[in-house]
């Protein structure tokens, strides 16, 4: 049997830069980290109006992650083009 080697350091959690987003790993879903959205404006997520009346399909939003840059935002229910859906504005 080959015996394998392995680099690793062993550290605490608060020692590294979390460098991708949930969602799997595969990166964020909706655009929170987008510099160019700027406070007052936003994006808009649509959903059916049962999933509206139900209050499901609500955007996560990564809080803590957001906060670290600075950067904040609210969602709430909002009306589209006559599309039921999510407003994700920033606010922050």
């Amino acid at each position: 049997m080959i015996a394998m080697s392995y680099e690793y350091t062993v550290c605490s959690a608060l020692d590294v830069e979390r460098v991708s987003h949930g969602n799997g790993g595969g990166g964020s879903k909706y655009p929170w980290y987008n510099p160019r959205i700027p406070v007052g404006e936003g994006f808009h997520v649509p959903r059916t109006q049962s999933d509206i009346d139900t209050d499901k399909g609500r955007p996560g939003v990564p809080t803590k992650q957001l906060a670290k840059l600075g950067i904040k935002y609210k969602t709430y229910k909002a009306v589209k083009n006559g599309i039921p859906g999510y407003m994700c504005e920033r606010v922050k």
